[in-house]
């Protein structure tokens, strides 16, 4: 993953996160309480970036140091920002997470990493820090997407879990979340994407020492398929804090 990300941080420039983002929590921002925002998990986000010029509290969580670098030289491009930012190196159900009232929390792209139990355990840590009001945006793979073959006995062995709206709306019960907004997704990578993928397949190839070149093609023929992912999005609003 270190070399898809380096890949990633050599093909798309923060000009192409920013125009690329999708934020449906922009529609409630009118709502949201006093508190920080934070995204767990957080990459080379883009979501912070839509609130540098805000008075808020940022907080960006990752547990590779690499991805927060990138994200401070992203961060750093800014002209006459004073934003509060934190970029905290923490391992989700390892580390405390800061303990103040969370405003927002973006969880994309990080759940499937985690079987289900403990996506129940991260939401019982991440609701330490929540107050009514508090919003959670969950992206995550749905149940369709491509790589999800229940008959493989293998099939969680990266992604631990893949979702249903079921299955979050297990996690965010109805007693204490209000579901604000669900939508289910499915995509074709871009042009952009592909070119990442392919210059992340090189370096794998490069680190591997495979440099054969027909041996090479024939690898990158095989892995470069544009596959379409499934993707699950959903705004939870907490009502009460059990």
């Amino acid at each position: 993953m270190r070399l898809y990300w380096e890949a990633y941080s050599e093909t798309f420039t923060i000009e192409d996160l920013i125009r690329g983002m999708y934020n449906p929590l922009r529609d409630y921002e009118d709502e949201f309480i006093d508190g920080a925002i934070v995204d767990i998990g957080c990459g080379q986000t883009t979501f912070l970036f839509d609130y540098l010029n805000t008075n808020r509290k940022l907080i960006g969580i990752d547990n590779d140091q690499f991805q927060l670098d990138q994200l401070k030289n992203r961060l750093d491009t800014f002209q006459n920002t004073s934003a509060n930012i934190e970029l905290l190196n923490f391992t989700l159900l390892t580390d405390a997470l800061p303990l103040e009232t969370y405003s927002v929390v973006f969880l994309a792209n990080i759940l499937h990493f985690f079987d289900f139990e403990q996506c129940r355990k991260i939401l019982s840590q991440l609701k330490m820090n929540l107050v009514p009001g508090s919003f959670i945006y969950v992206c995550c793979h749905s149940d369709k997407y491509y790589m999800n073959d229940p008959s493989n006995p293998e099939n969680n062995s990266y992604f631990k879990h893949y979702f249903t709206l079921a299955d979050l709306d297990a996690l965010f019960i109805a007693s204490d979340f209000e579901r604000l907004m669900y939508s289910e997704t499915e995509r074709l990578s871009s042009k952009k994407e592909m070119q990442t993928q392919e210059k992340w397949l090189e370096k794998h190839l490069d680190y591997l020492e495979i440099f054969d070149e027909s041996e090479r093609e024939l690898i990158i023929e095989e892995h470069l398929i544009n596959n379409p992912e499934a993707d699950i999005i959903a705004i939870y609003r907490l009502l009460q804090q059990n």
